[in-house]
């Protein structure tokens, strides 16, 4: 990787601010398509979330656990083929789904939908007709939603109201309101929902289309990438540079600049301008608006709405190495660990400061050399807020313990064999990604905040594009990528260049 301390030029076709996994995708696809990128990104290295740190022998990923599509042919792939940097990153498949573990009750799960709903089946045989309808209704609204235009006139919405029925029926539901149609047994509804904090919203408050979106994509099967998701973050780094783009590492913009209503560049932290056509914010979206362009350059109802827009919750975050093999133990890659079979209770357990949300990912069963040989990683997510109301510092040890208590039921032993431990708090995710109350999800995932009511690719500010999970599609890994590729189509189309010549069908080009 090479990495400049300060831009080459002053002035580029596109600056991107901010070099997370959905900053990076843009300013790739956009040097191979020939502009002049920049990518300045406060952190020490690329990839935001996905920027890896070692501790003495191990490697952690701070937050990303799972990646959908690596397979071939898959978009991932296919876009860090047509960088000519395949070779950059290796997705390695895994070998099952996930296992959960509640109290009292277990279930493991494979991939594939049929496969998925048929263990459902067997562990649940009173609901096998209405689980099969419910996942099947998943499945529609998955396809459905695939196939919405991503943007409708007034004619256009109402023959995708006839085309889509069941998508308009269901888009302002959440997952709670569907799972009580569908099922009075408050431990089928608790197993069918028990991913939740992947989108780190309860069933209650979680948008029921992207649960089923969500859902039938890792469905497909999921990969991890051989040495983490740091290689991901060097390989479209290398396809950048490779194109002849560049990258800054410790530097901030201070402001994006506007000049006669349209952003026309930015100003660096220590006053430095950089001149551009088009500037991709892949940085906090509040942060973005308020503190980077200014209130008074944009419309007083967008401001409105976007204070209106709550963040997603933020976590708790358990690194841990261990002599134990987790594999012989009955890990999977992921284990979810509810402490209760009422998904609310853990809810409000999450906002009283108390381990909620829990999932353990074991990175090692797929990429061995994150750690030395003996030895596997565990990393714990639970899903918590910024404010709790009392410091995190003084909480963390005792926090810490509670999760390591809980994840001991599942793995014997486990507190007596950790080589390694380490917590890091919502505040350290905010200081790490300069997100929002440290949001681990960009907005929150409500009905009122997905889809096409997320933040747009395109600001009410002219020269200005959103890039990553705060903006359409959403959250997780792959849609960061994806979002990323979909605002190097948009910014490719408001410069009147040719469009990205990247042919797959999960890449539409620009409406």
């Amino acid at each position: 990787m090479t990495t400049v301390a300060t831009p080459r030029l002053s002035a580029y076709d596109v600056v991107v601010v901010g070099g997370g996994i959905g900053g990076l995708s843009t300013a790739a696809c956009l040097a191979k398509a020939g502009r002049t990128v920049l990518v300045v990104e406060q952190g020490s290295g690329p990839g935001g979330y996905a920027h890896a740190f070692t501790r003495g022998p191990y490697t952690f990923d701070p937050a990303m656990s799972v990646f959908p599509q690596g397979h071939p042919g898959g978009l991932p792939v296919a876009l860090l083929d047509w960088l000519g940097v395949a070779d950059r990153c290796r997705f390695v498949p895994l070998e099952s789904n996930y296992r959960a573990v509640f109290p009292g009750f277990e279930l493991e799960t494979p991939f594939g939908l049929e496969e998925f709903t048929e263990v459902h089946c067997a562990r649940f045989p009173r609901h096998a007709s209405r689980l099969r309808e419910f996942f099947a209704l998943c499945k529609t609204l998955h396809k459905q939603a695939h196939e919405l235009p991503p943007r409708l006139g007034l004619r256009g919405l109402e023959d995708a109201v006839a085309r889509f029925p069941l998508l308009f029926r269901y888009l302002k539901a959440t997952t709670g309101e569907v799972l009580a149609e569908y099922f009075d047994d408050p431990l089928v509804r608790a197993a069918v929902s028990v991913s939740w904090p992947y989108l780190g919203s309860p069933p209650s408050r979680l948008d029921f289309v992207t649960f089923s979106t969500v859902l039938n994509v890792y469905l497909e099967g999921c990969f991890y990438p051989d040495g983490g998701f740091q290689s991901l973050a060097d390989a479209l780094v290398a396809g950048l540079e490779k194109a002849g783009g560049e990258l800054v590492l410790g530097r901030t913009a201070r402001r994006i600049r506007v000049e006669r209503g349209r952003a026309t560049g930015i100003e660096l932290d220590d006053g430095l301008v950089v001149e551009a056509g088009t500037v991709v914010s892949n940085a906090d979206a509040t942060a973005t608006f308020t503190e980077l362009v200014g209130e008074e350059h944009l419309p007083a109802g967008f401001v409105k709405r976007l204070r209106r827009m709550t963040p997603s919750l933020s976590a708790v975050i358990v690194f841990a190495a261990t002599t134990m093999d987790l594999r012989a133990a009955g890990a999977a890659h992921e284990v979810f660990r509810p402490l209760h079979v009422d998904h609310e209770r853990t809810y409000a357990d999450i906002l009283a400061g108390r381990p909620g949300g829990m999932y353990a990912t074991v990175p090692t069963l797929a990429s061995p050399s994150l750690a030395p040989e003996g030895e596997h990683l565990l990393v714990v997510h639970s899903l918590a807020p910024y404010d709790i109301g009392r410091p995190w510092a003084a909480e963390t040890e005792g926090y810490t313990d509670t999760v390591l208590k809980s994840f001991e039921d599942v793995f014997p032993g486990l507190r007596d064999s950790l080589t390694f431990l380490e917590t890091a708090t919502p505040r350290a995710l905010e200081r790490h990604s300069r997100n929002r109350a440290g949001a681990a999800y960009g907005w929150e995932n409500t009905p009122g905040q997905t889809g096409g009511k997320r933040s747009p690719h395109v600001s009410p500010l002219p020269g200005l594009l959103l890039a990553g999970h705060w903006t359409q599609p959403g959250t997780g890994s792959l849609r960061a990528l994806v979002s990323g590729m979909h605002t190097a189509q948009l910014a490719q189309r408001e410069a009147g260049q040719p469009p990205i010549e990247l042919d797959h069908p999960d890449f539409p080009p620009a409406a």
